[in-house]
């Protein structure tokens, strides 16, 4: 079966403008950064690509121009927007600065070499192979180790690797080899292969795109399960899910951990005199100083009302009294805090025959009825632990 070059075009515009009308239906509204600028780089290709083919057919000169310097435009900037989706779905990537770069020089070098055939096609296919590498190592490498599976990164990557690889060859060929490609419809193989390439990579990259966003919504509905959503804390799932592997570690490796069950003094007065707007506010701040005060592999969740717990990593009863004594002070530094708020907190040390975190917790809260009945205001140690 021969194929010709336009009808490869025709169809990867088409496929391009199907999957840019359907984008905005299947994913609504409210997307996050990562997933707009995915759509919208998808979209921008179908547009790009749509503005080639139709200067190609164009008899006159000005229009071409135009459309050719908006379609360089146009397939450029959609390099940058799937490079700010990858950046917002796995952190900073590397070589930002150099593809912005770029991103700006693909129409401006494009448009002062247009008179020359050679010249343009050669800088415009090279730059944009540039900028495909660019993109496809941004795939790599996650900075956040829980967002990020190879089930879809690694296909992007793929795709814009292989078509980096067929840009660079066909601007090889028409700034030194021109009689190899003589214009965008040549019937040359490695033009044909290119474009073959490109239909493949465009449905490829839509689904990797679609991908991308359904690990995202299955993590942030994971985010929800385990997470306060006032106060961003973890909740009683999120504390069970997080606490088992330190204690793992702790019991392992014979370190201590330290138990504090916090409580809020007077919180009922608050809501009552100041409103529960106050209240809410009073919460989201102490949970602010709470973790401004934790140390790496420390475990913090509220639990429901005005309680909070805190399990203290390698921490002895000297070191969770230290930890009372900084959040006290953070407490009195929260210039936003609605009203003056003070706690009791009970503490306790995880003894070596609890197998799990319940006893010591049980302990703890003990000790915070103590800390009531004295007046409030304190920490006291369970008698074990001191």
């Amino acid at each position: 079966m021969l194929l010709d070059p336009v009808t490869l075009i025709f169809m990867n515009v088409a496929n391009l403008l199907v999957m840019g009308v359907a984008l905005p239906v299947i994913m609504g509204q409210g997307l996050s950064k990562a997933a707009a600028w995915g759509r919208r780089a998808l979209i921008l290709n179908a547009l790009a690509w749509l503005c080639m083919l139709i200067s190609t057919v164009w008899g006159s000169v000005p229009p071409d121009f135009l459309l050719s310097v908006l379609a360089m435009v146009l397939i450029s900037y959609s390099q940058w927007a799937l490079y700010r989706a990858l950046e917002n779905w796995l952190g900073r990537r590397p070589l930002r600065r150099s593809l912005r770069v770029m991103v700006w020089l693909m129409p401006i070098g494009y448009a002062l070499s247009f008179s020359s055939y050679a010249a343009r096609v050669s800088f415009a296919n090279l730059l944009l192979a540039a900028q495909m590498l660019i993109v496809a190592r941004a795939c790599l490498y996650p900075t956040d180790s829980d967002f990020g599976r190879a089930s879809w990164r690694y296909p992007l990557f793929g795709c814009l690797v292989v078509m980096a690889g067929f840009t660079a060859t066909r601007g090889i060929l028409a700034g030194w080899f021109t009689a190899l490609y003589p214009y965008f419809r040549a019937p040359t193989p490695v033009n044909i292969a290119a474009l073959v390439g490109a239909n493949i990579a465009q449905v490829l990259g839509t689904l990797t795109i679609l991908g991308a966003w359904r690990e995202e919504a299955e993590q942030q509905l994971h985010r929800l399960a385990i997470t306060d959503p006032l106060t961003g804390l973890l909740n009683r799932n999120g504390w069970a899910s997080r606490t088992a592997g330190v204690l793992r570690r702790a019991q392992r490796d014979n370190m201590p951990l330290s138990l504090l069950v916090l409580d809020l003094d007077h919180f009922k007065q608050i809501n009552d005199v100041q409103g529960h707007e106050a209240g809410d506010e009073v919460l989201r701040r102490f949970a602010q100083a709470l973790r401004h005060c934790l140390r790496s592999g420390d475990v913090c969740a509220r639990m429901g009302g005005e309680e909070f717990w805190v399990l203290l990593n390698n921490a002895d009863t000297a070191a969770a009294r230290a930890f009372d004594q900084r959040l006290r002070a953070e407490l009195t530094r929260q210039e936003t805090m609605p009203v003056a708020v003070g706690y009791s907190a009970g503490h306790t040390l995880h003894r070596d025959d609890d197998t799990t975190l319940e006893r010591s917790l049980a302990r703890a809260d003990a000790a915070l009825y103590r800390a009531k009945d004295a007046g409030r205001g304190q920490m006291v140690t369970d008698s074990a632990a001191s």
